[in-house]
C-alpha cells in the first residue's frame, strides 16, 4: 500500500494481491462465519486484514451519507498482538491512512467523508476475558490464530457481531466471524465445529500444503517454494505436518509440565486391568469442568493408572453421580480406599452452606477428603515428576491405561506452561496454563498427593530396612496386562487359579 503522492496526501493505494484460489473463494463467501486455515506464510493473516477493509467499503450508507462499521480483532495474549497481529495491520493499513490509539484497548480508527471505521485490537486468552466482549456492539470480529483461543471467546463473539450499526443506522450490510489458523489438533473445537457438527452458515477453506504444486502465496515468500524447505531443516515429522503441509496435527506447545513423561514409557501397550483385592483410589478436581482419575498404589511404590472420567458444565452432584456410576460399572466388587479432592473444596458454598468435599462424600458414601500440601504448586509439581521418574526394578513408577485419552493428551504437553514475551526475550509462565488439560491434571495430582506421594517427598514415611511387603493384595509382580482378567473381573475361577499358580501365587495369599 504505497503513498500516492499523484492522488494527493490522504489518499493511497493497496496493491493487493490474493494469496491464491482458497483465498479468492474466502473473500466471495457471504457467510456468517468463515475460517481459512493453512502453513506458515500462506497469506491468510493478510486476507483477513483486506477483507475487513473491503466489508467496511462495501457497507450500505447511513443517512447521513457515511459507511458506518465497527470491528474487533482478537489474538491470544497481548504480545502476539502488538508484534504479529498488530504489525500486519500496519502494514496493510495503518501506517498510510487513519489512526492508532495504544492506550489499552488499542484501537484504530479511519474516518473520512465517506467512510467511519473503527477497530479495536484485543487480547483474550481465558475464559474469565469473556466478560470484554459483553458490552461490544459490533459489525464483524477477525480471531487471528483462531487455534490459540478458547471456545468460549468465539462463542461470545457470535453474539456481539451483527449489532452495528443500528437499525436506525441501516443496520449492517454483512456481518459474521472471519478466522485464520494454523491447524490444530484433531480433539480441537476448531476441528470439531468445521470437520465434524459443520453448522449451517459456517465455512472452512483449507489451503494447500507449502510442498503441493498448488502452494499458495509463494510469490510473496523469500525464496518462492524453497522458503518451505529451507524451514523443514531440522523439524520433526509433526511440525512439517502442521506448518508446512498444513494438516491437522498435534504439537507440544509451550514448555511441558510433565517433562519427563514418556509416552512409550509411561503408556501401557493394551488396557490395564485393576489388581485383585487391591482398593482403588480417585484424584478430583472440583469446578464446572470436573474431572476424576481412578488408579491403584501397589506396594512398591508403583502406580496404575485406570481410567479418568472428565466432563464440562457439570455440578459436583451430578459429577459425583457419574464417577459412582463409572466405578461401579467397570470395578464391581473393588473397594474405593480413598477419594483426594481440591482442597479448594472445603470452602462452604454461599447457597447451603455445604461444602463440594461434604456434598460428594454424602452423594458417593465414599471418604473424600482435601488432599494434603495445602495446594502448594510446588509440592503437586514435585510428587508428578517423583513419579514419573521413578523406576523399580525396571518398571516404570506410573503406568497410564491407553483408554486415559484426556490425561494422556495432558502428559504429552496438552498441560504446559505459556510461553511469554518480556524485555529479556522468550520466557514460561510460573504455573500452567488453564485449558482443557489442565483440570484431569490436577485431579492426577491430587490424587498422588493423597495417595502417598506427598510423605514420599517430605521424607516423612521410610520403608524400614529389611521388611519385606506383604503380597497379599499388594499387586507386586502382577501382571497388570494379563488376558484372564477385565474390567469386570476374572473370567472364571479356574482362569483366575491357573493364573496365579503360574506367576508363584496361589489363593490362600489374597485371604
Amino acid at each position: 500500500m504505497p503513498n500516492n503522492p499523484a492522488r494527493g496526501r490522504n489518499t493511497h493505494v493497496v496493491d493487493y494481491r490474493t494469496a491464491g484460489p482458497t483465498v479468492d473463494a474466502f473473500h466471495a463467501s457471504d457467510a456468517f462465519v468463515r475460517a481459512v486455515m493453512g502453513p506458515f506464510g500462506s497469506g491468510k493473516s493478510s486476507a483477513c486484514v483486506m477483507e475487513i477493509m473491503r466489508r467496511a467499503g462495501e457497507q450500505a450508507p447511513a443517512p447521513d451519507g457515511k459507511r458506518y462499521s465497527r470491528w474487533a480483532v482478537i489474538r491470544n495474549t497481548y504480545p502476539e498482538l502488538t508484534l504479529t497481529t498488530l504489525k500486519t495491520f500496519k502494514d496493510w493499513v495503518a501506517n498510510y491512512a487513519g489512526k492508532v490509539n495504544h492506550n489499552p484497548p488499542i484501537t484504530y480508527s479511519l474516518k473520512t467523508d465517506a467512510l467511519d471505521m473503527e477497530v479495536i485490537f484485543l487480547a483474550l486468552d481465558n475464559d474469565d476475558d469473556v466478560k470484554k466482549l459483553l458490552s461490544l456492539e459490533l459489525t464483524g470480529a477477525w480471531l487471528n490464530e483462531a487455534r490459540e483461543l478458547p471456545k468460549a471467546i468465539f462463542d461470545a463473539v457470535t453474539a456481539r457481531v451483527g449489532r452495528y450499526p443500528s437499525k436506525a443506522m441501516g443496520g449492517p450490510t454483512w456481518s459474521g466471524v472471519i478466522m485464520d489458523t494454523n491447524p490444530p489438533a484433531d480433539d480441537h473445537w476448531f476441528f470439531k465445529l468445521f470437520e465434524v457438527e459443520r453448522p449451517a452458515g459456517f465455512e472452512l477453506f483449507k489451503q494447500p500444503g507449502g510442498l503441493s504444486p498448488d502452494a499458495e502465496n509463494l510469490a510473496n515468500l523469500p525464496g518462492g517454494a524453497g522458503y518451505y524447505h529451507r524451514i523443514m531443516a531440522g523439524k520433526d515429522p509433526e511440525w512439517i505436518k502442521v506448518y508446512v503441509n498444513g494438516e491437522y496435527g498435534r504439537l507440544i506447545e509451550g514448555k511441558p509440565v510433565f517433562h519427563n513423561f514418556r509416552d512409550s514409557m509411561h503408556v501401557a501397550a493394551t488396557l490395564l486391568q485393576p489388581v485383585p483385592d487391591l482398593p482403588l483410589l480417585i484424584g478430583v478436581d472440583f469446578g464446572l469442568t470436573p474431572a476424576a482419575v481412578i488408579g491403584q498404589r501397589l506396594a512398591d511404590g508403583r502406580w496404575l493408572i485406570l481410567s479418568e472420567i472428565t466432563t464440562t458444565d457439570t455440578g459436583v452432584i451430578r459429577f459425583s453421580q457419574q464417577l459412582t456410576a463409572h466405578v461401579a460399572q467397570c470395578y464391581p466388587g473393588f473397594r474405593v480406599a480413598g477419594v483426594y479432592a481440591d482442597p479448594a473444596g472445603s470452602q462452604r458454598s454461599q447457597v447451603d452452606e455445604r461444602t463440594a468435599i461434604e456434598t460428594m462424600a454424602e452423594h458417593t458414601g465414599w471418604k473424600v477428603r482435601p488432599a494434603p500440601g495445602e495446594n502448594a504448586w510446588t509440592m503437586r509439581l514435585e510428587v508428578c515428576l517423583a513419579a514419573f521418574g521413578r523406576l523399580v526394578d525396571g518398571k516404570p513408577g506410573i503406568l497410564i491405561s491407553p483408554d486415559c485419552e484426556a490425561f494422556r493428551k495432558a502428559c504429552n504437553g496438552g498441560y504446559h506452561y505459556k510461553q511469554t514475551h518480556s524485555g529479556n526475550g522468550l520466557s514460561y509462565s510460573e504455573e500452567p496454563a488453564k485449558n482443557d488439560s489442565s483440570h484431569v491434571s490436577d485431579a492426577f495430582q491430587y490424587l498422588l498427593l493423597g495417595g502417598g506421594e506427598a510423605n514420599v517427598v517430605m521424607n516423612k514415611v521410610k520403608r524400614a530396612a529389611g521388611k519385606p511387603f506383604g503380597r497379599a493384595g499388594s499387586g507386586d509382580d502382577y501382571d497388570v496386562l494379563d488376558p484372564t482378567y477385565g474390567r469386570n473381573g476374572p473370567v472364571s475361577q479356574r482362569r483366575r487359579q491357573e493364573y496365579l499358580e503360574r506367576i508363584g501365587f496361589y489363593e490362600a495369599d489374597f485371604r
